[in-house]
């Protein structure tokens, strides 16, 4: 299969659970507005929406906070669902305590969710986004035929300087690897890809890609089936490793909150 021919596949099937979380951000030592677009995406836990990024993305917003930084104009945006590309997003109310963190830069872990008010979830419904179940969780080391990151490269946004933020969607088909020799005891909570030959033509850079969803794909039966498998980290520049954490690990302690909700 093509580079070009697995893009589009992935895109009408499991684009349909990639949602980004944009903002305005100000800092008091800078007169510039910096626009953010992260990168994440949408689980069921037994009737419990929640949204998935990196941990390292609300760890820097938290330091921002402190910093005496504000932000502005959330929105959560379903572009790949909807294929509405004309800035129309659902306004967000930012809370950081609504989130839950677990983020260790020593030891490679790297998740962030909260769990999504009726509001957002009818919202997210009517733009045609879902959510993946516990049955599409999948092991990272298992056997598959393709493997795919999506997420926003920060080069692609765009801002109205008023109150749309766009920014474009990338799938980016990626293949196993060793793990990098700085990885060290960070391994254990990490697997490791590199890009495909050809990424360069669609982005320069993964920066803003954190929180994005990897994707192991295999056909079954005839049938290509899919499974998210991990969230995108980090990246090594010079060898252009992607650094991911296995998603299951994660999924299963999102599990154990929704009991005591």
């Amino acid at each position: 299969m093509s580079m070009s021919n697995l893009t589009n596949r992935i895109r009408k099937t499991v684009g349909r659970h990639f949602v980004s979380l944009s903002c305005v951000q100000r800092m008091p030592t800078s007169p510039n507005e910096t626009i953010l677009v992260f990168s994440g995406f949408l689980v069921d836990i037994n009737g419990v929406w929640f949204y998935v990024t990196a941990g390292h993305i609300l760890k820097d917003i938290q330091k921002s906070l402190n910093a005496g930084g504000t932000f502005d104009i959330w929105r959560l945006d379903d572009q790949t669902a909807s294929k509405r590309f004309k800035g129309m997003a659902i306004p967000y109310s930012f809370e950081i305590g609504d989130w839950i963190v677990l983020e260790d830069a020593d030891t490679g872990l790297d998740y962030a969710a909260f769990p999504l008010r009726d509001i957002y979830r009818q919202g997210l419904i009517a733009g045609g986004a879902s959510p993946i179940g516990t049955e599409a969780w999948g092991d990272h080391t298992a056997e598959h035929d393709f493997r795919a990151l999506v997420g926003i490269p920060s080069e692609t946004i765009k801002y109205d300087n008023e109150t749309i933020i766009t920014a474009r969607i990338v799938i980016a088909p990626v293949t196993p690897t060793d793990e990098p020799p700085m990885a060290e005891k960070k391994a254990q909570n990490q697997f490791y890809n590199k890009l495909a030959d050809g990424s360069e033509r669609f982005f320069k850079d993964v920066d803003g890609m954190s929180g994005g969803p990897i994707f192991a794909i295999k056909k079954v039966d005839g049938i290509w089936t899919y499974w998210v498998i991990g969230v995108q980290s980090a990246w090594y520049p010079t060898s252009k490793i992607l650094v991911a954490c296995p998603f299951s690990f994660f999924g299963q302690m999102l599990e154990e909150v929704v009991k005591t909700l």
